[in-house]
């Protein structure tokens, strides 16, 4: 079995940010915690990981940074995204 590392795109960095989660039409969903982020993608904690749907934005705040990403894992309090690039 590959280590989980092994399979990401980009060195993940750790990071602690707090960001507000939005399904793709722009409604509101709930607040999270940014961490372990890489140009790819990154990791969300949030106590209400079970609402949040597979395409999301992200809006980080303080910096007014958004991305759109899908959600590829989910555990616990805990969800990977991948971010979707606009091309």
């Amino acid at each position: 079995m590959r280590d989980v590392t092994e399979r990401r795109k980009d060195r993940r960095r750790s990071v602690f940010l707090r960001a507000e989660v939005f399904a793709a039409d722009g409604s509101p969903v709930t607040d999270c915690a940014i961490q372990d982020a890489s140009r790819s993608g990154c990791r969300v904690i949030s106590d209400d990981i079970d609402l949040i749907p597979d395409d999301i934005v992200l809006t980080i705040r303080g910096l007014g940074e958004t991305f759109a990403g899908r959600v590829v894992w989910r555990k616990h309090s805990e969800a990977g995204v991948e971010f979707i690039s606009a091309e």
